[in-house]
């Protein structure tokens, strides 16, 4: 693709950005998917990993104090995962990771902690304040980490349960994501929903997606994800297999 077929589907302000930027405008050009469909390249934030994320920062400063959170968190994110954005081969050849992970120090277990139950309140206050319902989740319950074979296993059996309806059921919090699905932007930040494809595809993540847009939407609540984005900059993926049972897989 050229910029110009790109042209019709960015903002002005954004093809203006791109062109001066040899880095975005070679990854723009490359950019080879249905333009209707997806404006921006879906790995976009891949193609911008291990210190150039700094490219989009004229891009983002359009949008004013909430882009420039949006870019502190893909920053944290580039960060988190520098360690990982690369493997090296049993041939010695040099792999780049499909997606951004970070890995988890056991070490830093208070620090999970004390995120995840960050991340509980959170979800719980949404429940009260918003849906005048009862908190989903005991904020003083049991947290179990797993690691290794154990914790594929146990993330297997709940990806069983979503696909086969077998598996290691957790607690429905449909609701919530239906919530988060339904957030309109700020005025004037409309345009940032270009990037959702690619702010999802840095982990196959809507949570972590969420997370980076929240300074977009039009609402003054806190963002609710703190708790979330701390666990994935620690490692760790959670899951709520009961009201008053958390488990952290690295």
């Amino acid at each position: 693709m050229t910029l110009d077929e790109c042209r019709e589907h960015l903002p002005d302000g954004w093809t203006q950005l791109i062109q001066q930027d040899p880095l975005l405008l070679e990854i723009f050009e490359e950019h080879e998917y249905d333009l209707e469909m997806e404006a921006v390249p879906p790995f976009l934030i891949q193609d911008l990993r291990d210190g150039n994320i700094e490219h989009l920062r004229p891009i983002l400063a359009l949008y004013g104090q909430p882009g420039l959170d949006m870019l502190r968190g893909l920053l944290e994110i580039d960060e988190a995962s520098r360690d990982t954005a690369t493997s090296t081969t049993s041939t010695g050849q040099t792999a780049c990771a499909a997606y951004f992970f970070a890995r988890f120090d056991p070490e830093r277990k208070q620090a999970a902690i004390d995120a995840a139950r960050t991340y509980i309140k959170a979800i719980n206050r949404i429940y009260v304040e918003e849906f005048e319902e009862e908190p989903p989740l005991a904020e003083d319950g049991e947290i179990e980490f797993l690691s290794g074979q154990e914790g594929r296993d146990f993330e297997e059996q709940v990806r069983q349960m979503w696909i086969t309806g077998e598996g290691i059921q957790t607690v429905d919090l449909d609701e919530l994501n239906e919530w988060y699905r339904e957030l309109e932007y700020r005025k004037g930040c409309e345009d940032i929903g270009l990037l959702s494809e690619a702010l999802y595809h840095i982990s196959c993540d809507y949570d972590l997606s969420c997370c980076l847009q929240w300074p977009m939407y039009d609402t003054q609540r806190e963002n609710p994800f703190h708790g979330y984005f701390d666990l994935w900059k620690l490692g760790l993926h959670i899951h709520f297999p009961a009201r008053d049972r958390v488990v952290l897989v690295d």
